[in-house]
């Protein structure tokens, strides 16, 4: 057992209401006190390979004067109220995000020196005018609707970026340089790196753009289910995708900005089963909703997680994909 003078102990139990929460704070001394009053906070925090953020959502009073008899227990209800959000309890593979409670707890000036404080406990509270003692508790928001729900309306399909584009401009970069050394006899110069990273990133623009006009566009319309949903999938007269199969992902995105430059962290969290789509005209594709319910869209800070529908095909011998990001939110 602690052998500090007041110890106090917070719980916050799971939501009775669409955001509206329950709590107790359990309440022990060693010697008889006044509490003057007693304050709660609710934070919002989020850690992981990024930028740790802690914002305070709400205060509220949690009691009043009370006194504290020695050796005697006291369990002290509250209840508090958080803004509508659709922002959940999450733990992913690269960022964490949780909601946790924070009691302040004020003793009467006259009984301050009966709480033993530390030296750097007396320290800060002169620096910060803060008297307090404080204590908390993590507890988990879910939202009471437990059923996903996908945004029904038209989406364009995007061609995602291919690595052999790069490669080829690469290739067909480094080999005319090559050529123009042997040819033009000039010599090897710093700046000659700089036109050709130039000159690379051009051409795999252009071939970009070329092979996107090529396999032509695919529109996506999304029709909302009990347990799942419908992707109805129209592609373009001139579309030449080859072998098409359907899929959606679900991906956790993480970008760390500790650092002199940015990193972005990907992780896939649920991939759907795959279908073929019809090699000719529209397909209708029936997908069901993750058995967990803890996974719907969502952004905060530098962390997101996202839905998508995923089209992967073969194009001139290379395998190319087509994404689609769609709103889930619960029902």
């Amino acid at each position: 057992m602690s052998t500090a003078i007041l110890n106090a102990t917070i719980n916050v139990f799971g939501a009775v209401k669409a955001n509206e929460y329950d709590g107790v704070l359990t309440i022990h001394s060693k010697e008889q006190l006044i509490i003057d009053h007693i304050d709660g906070i609710v934070y919002l925090e989020a850690r992981g390979r990024m930028s740790s953020t802690k914002k305070q959502i709400i205060s509220f009073k949690i009691d009043t004067r009370k006194n504290i008899m020695q050796n005697e227990s006291y369990e002290v209800p509250f209840s508090f109220v958080l803004p509508d959000s659709d922002l959940e309890t999450y733990s992913g593979k690269n960022v964490t995000i949780s909601y946790s409670c924070e009691a302040k707890i004020y003793v009467n000036e006259e009984d301050l020196e009966k709480l033993d404080r530390g030296l750097a406990t007396r320290l800060k509270s002169f620096f910060t005018s803060d008297y307090s003692t404080k204590v908390s508790g993590y507890f988990n928001k879910f939202n009471i609707q437990e059923q996903y729900k996908v945004g029904e309306r038209h989406r364009d399909f995007k061609l995602a970026f291919n690595g052999m584009s790069l490669l080829y401009s690469i290739l067909i970069i480094g080999a005319l340089y090559l050529l123009g050394m042997y040819t033009l006899h000039f010599e090897f110069n710093v700046a000659h790196i700089f036109l050709s990273l130039i000159a690379i990133a051009i051409l795999s623009f252009i071939q970009f753009s070329i092979k996107k006009r090529k396999i032509g566009g695919i529109t996506l319309t999304t029709v909302n289910l009990n347990d799942g949903f419908i992707c109805n999938v129209k592609p373009a007269r001139n579309f030449s995708l080859r072998k098409a199969k359907i899929h959606y992902q679900i991906i956790e995105k993480v970008v760390d900005r500790r650092g002199t430059s940015s990193t972005t962290y990907t992780e896939t969290i649920y991939k759907s089963p795959v279908y073929p789509l019809k090699s000719k005209g529209s397909s209708e594709v029936e997908f069901k909703f993750p058995e967990n319910k803890r996974l719907g869209s969502m952004k905060f800070e530098d962390a997101s997680l996202y839905w998508e529908i995923v089209i992967q095909g073969m194009h001139s011998g290379i395998s190319e994909k087509l994404t689609c990001a769609i709103d889930v939110t619960k029902a």
